[in-house]
């Protein structure tokens, strides 16, 4: 659910893993123990799993072939079983590390062997079943793009997209150009236009896609009366990644090298007007004085904090509550950017101290010094992509190779792509399904998605802490969730905006002005419910609060999360974990206040509340035990994902057990053996398969800071240890690492 500045104030939750803008053999031990012997042969060294079990062994579960114990270590089935065709789809021993013990780090254990096998390459911060899958996708968008280029008749969108992607591509054109394209935004926030009118300049920075100087602006259901959507003024401003990088002790080094590379970028672009060393004191000055009045992540994902509903005129008397009224005019901005607020109605600032101490630093500023931040911000805007490649390298040696810990730069087509997706991110989106989405693949998700459905409804009628009127508002927003899958059933409509073969800049700049007059006709309006926040070639899946509906792209339905051709315990504990993880987000600490419409409503009874957070704080503190290279992860940040991934996983599991009970089964049933492996077995190795990454030290410790999703190894054996089923599947004993005692689990849903 990630929302950083410009971001949402409704916490739209989602899978994790996200893309910007614009799992598996089980240990089926001991069945039974015999007496060590020499006479069997050494399981092949793939199948071997290291257990603390030295000098004994048991029979291979499909062959009931017993082989010679090796010591310290143990096998789960004989070689040629595991490599037999019995082995399913999504199983691979390789992944398994055999000298990791389940019970110390089943993460490790699940994907040891996948971790090493899969080093990161080097244009990524991390590499990780999303980022596999994204690679194909951007693979499989690369060829349909390029064979627009040769499509007899290619017109309309279509051809929009052909001349956007042409123009990315034209690296030579780019570098004709230098900076000329910036001039008329420069010149726009020049200190004599600052000073003349400054509402004027923060408009064009708007209107042009530098919509975070300082403030942003974009619409969202009303929280209060979801069918109505309306404005949200909110905080922005910062350069550095989020407000702690201003003030942790431990950023220190990042701020510095921020100020070095502010200073390069500024002689680069060799304003005469502008002193490159000076101007970087000023931009960090300003920036950490609004950082300093920024709410924290935590505090964001509270939503009645974020709940601020007024006029534009309340707004301003509080900005001008000090006295004098110079500096930033909200009503003639909002004129100037196309809302004037006789159409605009009220609005919601979801920072409302910030963006208030905001706006008045604006006032008190100095022209000459909001110019030079305002500059550093259009430079910083475009300078990723659209620039020469001096500006690029500079911002990759920064943002990427020092803040992530990433080696190289993506070639151009891979960058060119997510500009493009930015832009007309739908029209690919409508060529992606239309090649590759299969339509029997929605029928069998929606499936997957009912039977978790039934689940949760089982679980919310059981829970022995709720009162029974709670319990019917729980059930009642259950049952009223909409879900969606694949892809919209209704396009955007692209042909207002302006493309022209060769114009880059100007085309980045047309597509930031269609999507933003497109967020305006949405302002101050009855909500959308037929629109989708996520393309269809996204890897991820979210769950709307003000929507009360789960949605998954088309992209998620392939493995590792979902096929048709594997069986039920695989998809269960993958597909079906991620439907769960999304449902539950619909009852954690921020869904739980919203209704079954939409609407932030507290429909808890005062004891039920109390209860439920009292129960949540366990979860806040078994994530606060967990370390990332020292540093304690954020429980009350994460907490809302690791209440999702946890009651997926049960809810999951509980649909599982359902329909193999149709058959007469259940899920530890060595009848439901595949490859040696129990479907109980099977299904939480492949939660943990989902997870499966490599990632870069500077990476994980900047997601600390920013994710509300905790790292992928705690969202497999944080939830695991809170499992009874998954202790039995794996005879993980008591006071180990993995088995959390039936006291100290969480027990929410």
């Amino acid at each position: 659910s990630a929302a950083g500045q410009g971001s949402s104030d409704v916490q739209m939750c989602s899978l994790g893993m996200s893309h910007q803008f614009g799992s598996l053999v089980s240990l089926v031990l001991l069945l039974f123990v015999v007496p060590v012997s020499s006479n069997f042969p050494t399981p092949a060294p793939q199948a071997r799993l290291r257990m603390e079990r030295p000098g004994t062994f048991t029979k291979c579960p499909c062959c009931n072939n017993p082989w010679s114990g090796i010591e310290g270590s143990f096998a789960i089935a004989c070689g040629p079983c595991i490599d037999s065709k019995q082995t399913t789809e999504g199983i691979d021993a390789s992944d398994f590390d055999e000298f990791v013990p389940p019970h110390e780090n089943f993460y490790n254990f699940a994907i040891g062997g996948w971790r090493k096998n899969n080093p990161i390459p080097p244009e990524y911060p991390s590499w990780n079943c999303f980022t596999i899958l994204h690679e194909r996708n951007q693979q499989r968008l690369k060829e349909m793009v390029n064979e627009l280029e040769t499509k007899e008749g290619c017109v309309g969108t279509e051809k929009k997209v052909a001349d956007f992607w042409a123009s990315c591509m034209d690296e030579e054109a780019i570098e004709r150009r230098g900076t000329e394209p910036l001039k008329s935004l420069l010149d726009a926030v020049s200190e004599h236009k600052v000073k003349e009118d400054i509402t004027a300049a923060v408009a064009k920075l708007t209107l042009s896609g530098v919509d975070s100087t300082p403030l942003s602006f974009y619409e969202s259901p009303d929280k209060k009366n979801s069918e109505w959507s309306i404005g949200q003024l909110d905080q922005a401003g910062l350069g550095l990644p989020d407000r702690d990088y201003y003030f942790d002790e431990d950023k220190q080094d990042k701020r510095d090298m921020y100020k070095e590379h502010v200073t390069k970028m500024f002689s680069l672009l060799d304003d005469s007007s502008v002193n490159p060393e000076e101007a970087a004191k000023i931009v960090l000055e300003i920036e950490q004085k609004i950082a300093g009045f920024h709410m924290t992540r935590t505090d964001r994902r509270d939503p009645e904090k974020t709940y601020n509903k007024m006029s534009v005129e309340e707004l301003q008397k509080r900005i001008d509550q000090d006295g004098g009224s110079g500096g930033l005019r909200l009503d003639r901005f909002f004129a100037l950017i196309g809302k004037p607020v006789d159409q605009l109605g009220e609005i919601n600032v979801p920072t409302l101290e910030a963006v208030v101490k905001i706006c008045q630093l604006v006032k008190e500023e100095g022209a000459s010094r909001l110019s030079v931040y305002f500059k550093w911000h259009v430079l910083h805007c475009f300078a990723a992509f659209d620039l020469p490649r001096v500006f690029v390298d500079e911002h990759f040696e920064f943002f990427e190779k020092k803040l992530k810990g990433t080696k190289e730069q993506k070639p151009r087509w891979k960058r060119a792509m997510a500009v493009l997706e930015s832009v007309l991110g739908e029209a690919l989106g409508q060529l992606y399904v239309a090649k590759y989405f299969q339509e029997e693949s929605k029928q069998t998700a929606l499936e997957v998605v009912e039977r978790v459905r039934e689940a949760l409804r089982e679980r919310l009628t059981e829970v022995t802490w709720m009162s029974e009127e709670t319990r019917k508002s729980a059930l009642l927003k259950m049952s009223k969730f909409g879900v969606k899958i694949g892809y919209p059933d209704k396009w955007i409509d692209y042909s207002p905006l302006v493309v022209v073969r060769g114009q880059h800049f100007e085309n980045v700049l047309q597509g930031h002005e269609f999507h933003f007059k497109r967020m305006l006709s949405y302002t101050n309006a009855p909500t959308d419910r037929s629109r989708w926040y996520m393309t269809p070639q996204t890897i991820n899946a979210y769950y709307h609060p003000s929507m009360n509906e789960i949605v998954f792209p088309a992209a998620i339905l392939q493995p590792p999360f979902f096929s048709p051709n594997v069986d039920e315990a695989i998809n269960y504990g993958a597909m079906g974990a991620v439907v769960g993880h999304e449902m539950t987000h619909g009852f954690d600490d921020q869904g739980r206040k919203y209704d079954h419409t939409g609407n932030m409503v507290d429909w808890w009874s005062e004891e039920d509340g109390k209860e439920y957070e009292k129960r949540v704080e366990v979860m806040v503190q078994q994530a606060e035990a967990f370390k990332v290279h020292g540093q304690p992860l954020k429980g009350k940040l994460t907490c809302g994902e690791n209440i999702a991934d946890l009651g997926g996983l049960k809810l999951a599991y509980r649909a599982l057990c359902s329909l193999l009970k149709a058959r007469g089964l259940t899920p530890q049933d060595p009848k439901t053996r595949v490859g040696g492996l129990t479907a109980q077995q099977r299904f939480f190795l492949s939660w943990a398969k989902v997870w499966a990454q490599n990632i870069e030290k500077e990476r994980e410790l900047q997601l600390v800071t920013l994710d509300p999703h905790g790292p992928n190894e705690f969202r497999v054996n944080g939830p695991l240890g809170n499992i009874p089923e998954f202790h039995s599947a794996f005879m993980i004993p008591q006071d180990t690492p993995m088995h959390i005692s039936a006291k100290r689990q969480v027990d929410i849903w």
